[in-house]
């Protein structure tokens, strides 16, 4: 009995630690997305030097009081490319997601509601598109039309856009089998304007915008690796995977440059992955 009981104590400790733990976490990213987002609206202001000014005769500088992170190879300061890029890179990544929900959500809607032949065309050129790696074919698809930051987004919201369609038609689907649906075609709604916009879509939105925090994390990705690969921004424009580009090249000389940027696009993405799972419990009542 003793030993039941002190089980039980310990597994319930154990519990409350993961909770306190999972709690932490979310606020940690709650932070990290905050700080994000000021910097984004705060770049011009709190950058201490001009992100392109070229001092050459400042080149490769390790960290100092006037250069917090250093130089570059072109003696630009690197924390003012860093606050600069943020902006660069979040813009370009909501960007590439803005334009996969634009093109995923209609289309899932329309598949899933729609069903027969409307459903098996755009799920075969779903399963087309996601039969390749996403990045590679984002890699394909801007080295095709050129390297430019708009081009490269476009190319990965295409990407991203058949996971967009497959997770709407499936709530699509098991949303107009629901009660409600059924009694507001028995009252004589139909089509988009009576039935799926006021009953269909707010019932299907709610795991989309879970998928668009963590696809946001994806496009950071993508973005810096196509910037990594000259695919993305053009220079002397910083983002995050330039300026990882930059560092990258001459590590021998300045090592820790390179773990700037690697760093922010860590925690960033770590940050929307754990909002995007909080998003989802908040939303989901069976989970809460």
């Amino acid at each position: 009995m003793a030993d039941a009981t002190a089980k039980t104590v310990t597994t319930v400790e154990v519990t409350t630690a993961k909770r306190r733990a999972g709690r932490l976490a979310v606020w940690a990213s709650y932070a990290i997305l905050a700080v994000v987002a000021l910097v984004v609206v705060l770049a011009d202001l709190i950058a201490p030097y001009e992100p392109n000014a070229q001092d050459l005769n400042a080149i490769l500088l390790p960290i100092s009081g006037d250069h917090l992170l250093g130089t570059d190879d072109l003696g630009r300061d690197v924390l003012s490319r860093m606050l600069h890029g943020t902006r660069v890179s979040v813009v370009a990544a909501a960007l590439a997601v803005g334009i996969a929900v634009v093109i995923g959500f209609p289309l899932g809607v329309l598949a899933g509601y729609s069903g027969r032949w409307v459903d098996a065309v755009v799920m075969r050129i779903v399963d087309a598109v996601m039969s390749f790696p996403a990045i590679v074919l984002a890699i394909g698809i801007t080295a095709t039309m050129g390297p430019d930051i708009n081009t490269a987004m476009t190319a990965v919201g295409i990407v991203l856009a058949p996971t967009i369609i497959r997770l709407a038609r499936a709530q699509t689907m098991a949303v107009k089998q629901q009660t409600y649906i059924e009694a507001s075609r028995s009252f004589g709604a139909r089509g988009l304007r009576r039935l799926i916009l006021p009953h269909v879509v707010p019932n299907v939105i709610q795991p989309i915008l879970v998928q668009v925090a963590i696809l946001m994390g994806f496009a950071l990705i993508a973005e810096a690796s196509l910037s990594f690969l000259q695919l993305g921004v053009r220079p002397p424009t910083a983002s995050w995977g330039s300026v990882l580009s930059r560092s990258y090249t001459f590590f021998d000389q300045a090592p820790v440059q390179i773990f700037v940027p690697g760093a922010a696009i860590a925690l960033t993405v770590f940050a929307l992955n754990i909002v995007g799972d909080e998003i989802q419990r908040l939303l989901d009542p069976k989970r809460r």
